[in-house]
């Protein structure tokens, strides 16, 4: 595949990734928005990322003889639609809206996560990935944070209704390669599928711990003495080098092994993880804010390259997105319980805690036994 390719199907992966780019930006607002009580906006958020996540998983049951990128036009289609159908001033409706979009957006994540999967280089490809998502979410962000303060909450959704459209004509006389897949079912037989099911385990678990910290960070930042205001800013400040750990993945490329660089990444954060929460200060506060991001990016390319080397085909590393929704889902969910009843550095140790279980599990999944070389498609 050529790098104009990846960079295009780079962009319509990042389309899928919309809903939990812009989903700050209505998460506190929205229940007062619409009239409700509080609850309503985590039942959003539970259907946003839950359909996202149950969709992805079941895109090869539900699709299976559907080719792949009509597939993904249809779902683009469908993600515009139900963004226009949360700018309706109306609880139902947005909730509704949110079920559909994160649906359709699962889907969408399964084809251009199955179609990058099946490139030769996967490594590479999704190092392209994480940089075009980078810059694709930061001017989505900065967008709709724009039309919210110009206008109000409602008008950020059909800024998000337009990357649906730029979707569509990205996938527009797509060239792929003869050897990709051609429609979802397509496939040689279940190759090695208890390692990958291990390795899927290992980066849920991951972003269990890096989503826990993550979402803590603002609170680690006014623990240590600054302002709920400035604490943001320099979380905000941090996200730059988020496009350094992109950029080190593509450098360094495939000349370190997939377990090096996550258990890299996992050694760091959870050891990050406790000292700024038990010891809070500025200087740890924001050198954490530095770490988290970029080795976060820097190690999402090597956890996709593991997938990609146990299946040709892509099968394995388009239920990655599943994973990485469940672990924003589920950690933070939890830290919230336990700040509440054992403190912030009992936060800490439970990002370190399941950062920890990821790498060991991700270490059997690699290092227990060796893929077969598999052979090149005709």
């Amino acid at each position: 595949m050529k790098t104009a390719t990846i960079v295009r199907l780079s962009c319509v992966n990042a389309v899928g990734f919309s809903g939990s780019t812009v989903m700050p930006l209505w998460l506190g607002e929205i229940a007062g928005h619409l009239g409700m009580p509080s609850w309503y906006a985590g039942a959003a958020v539970m259907a946003l990322l839950g359909a996202a996540a149950l969709f992805n998983l079941a895109t090869p049951i539900l699709f299976r003889t559907v080719a792949l990128l009509p597939l993904a036009r249809a779902a683009l289609a469908v993600v515009s639609l139900a963004y226009l159908m949360a700018a309706v001033r109306s609880p139902a409706l947005f909730l509704a809206a949110c079920l559909i979009t994160g649906g359709a957006l699962g889907t969408l994540l399964n084809v251009t996560n199955r179609l990058m999967g099946s490139h030769e280089h996967v490594q590479k490809g999704y190092a392209i990935f994480q940089l075009v998502e980078i810059c694709f979410a930061t001017a989505l962000f900065l967008g709709c944070t724009a039309m919210i303060a110009r206008f109000d909450l409602s008008a950020m959704f059909p800024l998000t209704a337009a990357t649906g459209l730029l979707g569509l004509g990205l996938l527009h006389r797509l060239p792929l390669d003869r050897a990709m897949p051609a429609v979802v079912g397509e496939i040689e037989g279940p190759a090695h599928r208890g390692r990958a099911i291990v390795t899927l385990i290992a980066f849920g678990l991951f972003f269990i711990g890096q989503a826990t910290l993550n979402s803590f960070m603002p609170i680690i930042g006014q623990a240590a003495g600054l302002s709920a205001e400035r604490a943001g800013q320099m979380v905000g400040f941090g996200m730059p080098f988020g496009f350094a750990g992109a950029l080190l993945a593509r450098v360094i490329g495939e000349r370190i092994s997939p377990v090096a660089a996550v258990g890299l990444t996992i050694a760091v954060l959870a050891v990050a993880a406790p000292c700024v929460t038990f010891a809070p200060g500025v200087g740890a506060f924001m050198a954490t804010v530095i770490l988290l991001v970029t080795f976060t990016i820097f190690s999402v390319p090597y956890f996709f390259a593991q997938l990609g080397a146990l299946d040709r085909h892509g099968r394995y590393t388009a239920f990655g997105p599943a994973m990485m929704l469940a672990g924003i889902a589920i950690g933070p969910s939890a830290a919230v319980l336990i700040n509440g009843r054992l403190g912030l550095g009992a936060v800490g140790l439970f990002a370190s805690g399941f950062l920890l279980i990821a790498g060991a599990a991700f270490a059997l999944a690699v290092l227990a036994r060796r893929p077969a070389p598999v052979p090149a498609a005709a």
